[in-house]
């Protein structure tokens, strides 16, 4: 750390606010509230992370040193779901672009300036290893999406079985990015609909958890969420996805003839009976 910082008083945790929730499986507290940044790969100037939760409620007391703050100056805001670079491959274009960042002791009041990537510095949060900080070490592989997730969930299923602690029913599993509007909205919708006929419990694991190889290789803000629904069979649950998930016609005729009907199930999730 080179620079001093500016302080008034002494610095340290305070208590984090209620209302202020966090990503799981990072290693640094990130809110919620980045979860654009988080989905467009790209954090932007101003925004600034802490290495306690508490830190986020307020700052008193002393803080232990080394780093715990990190403050993004470049690149400057913009609409970040609207930046595409060329080729079309959002994801991989912020992932590899340029961040400048200060990286900030609390404790004695010092900070450092670097340019690195957008790849280095999410890394960094997601495994709290800060070798990932330094300039020269070697670019990190884009983690994996939730369309690469979803060809993992059979491998779930005996996570979820173990976890059931109620008699016959089903369960609808399906990956949920809590990073992503769309998915998350997708998620709710879903949930609401199944509880319109009785009673769900909501079940989210990591890919680890879920016990998928590899799960090291898949974004942090991935969760396999089940939705537990005892007392119901697949049978009875099926019609309620459809109307959910599905914008087409239940069933279409043509000359007389019923057309096969295109939704599929399984570009959604896994709807497992269990004994």
């Amino acid at each position: 750390m080179s620079s001093d910082l500016s302080s008034k008083g002494q610095i340290g945790p305070f208590e984090v606010p209620q209302s202020l929730a966090f990503f799981e499986g990072m290693a640094w507290p990130v809110p919620l509230s980045f979860a654009g940044a988080i989905a467009a790969m790209r954090f932007e100037q101003g925004d600034v992370l802490y290495r306690e939760r508490g830190a986020y409620g307020g700052l008193r007391g002393k803080m232990p040193k080394g780093l715990s703050a990190i403050q993004v100056q470049m690149p400057q805001r913009s609409t970040r779901a609207g930046i595409v670079g060329a080729g079309g491959d959002r994801r991989l274009v912020q992932w590899q672009s340029e961040v400048t960042v200060s990286l900030i002791d609390l404790g004695s009041g010092r900070s450092e300036i670097r340019v690195l990537s957008q790849g280095k510095l999410a890394m960094a949060l997601f495994s709290g290893d800060d070798h990932w900080l330094e300039v020269h070490r070697e670019e990190p592989p884009l983690p994996f999406s939730a369309r690469d997730l979803q060809p993992e969930l059979a491998c779930s299923l005996a996570a979820f079985a173990t976890r059931r602690t109620k008699g016959a029913g089903c369960c609808f599993i399906f990956v949920v990015d809590l990073a992503m509007d769309a998915s998350r909205t997708k998620a709710n919708l879903v949930e609401g609909a199944l509880r319109e006929g009785g009673a769900v419990e909501r079940i989210d694991l990591s890919p680890a958890d879920a016990g998928v190889a590899d799960a090291f290789r898949f974004h942090p803000s991935l969760v396999i969420r089940g939705l537990e629904l005892n007392g119901r069979s697949s049978e009875e649950v099926f019609p309620i996805l459809r109307g959910c998930l599905y914008g087409g016609a239940i069933s279409e005729v043509d000359h007389g003839e019923a057309k096969p009907d295109r939704f599929s199930l399984a570009r959604h999730g896994l709807l497992n009976d269990f004994g």
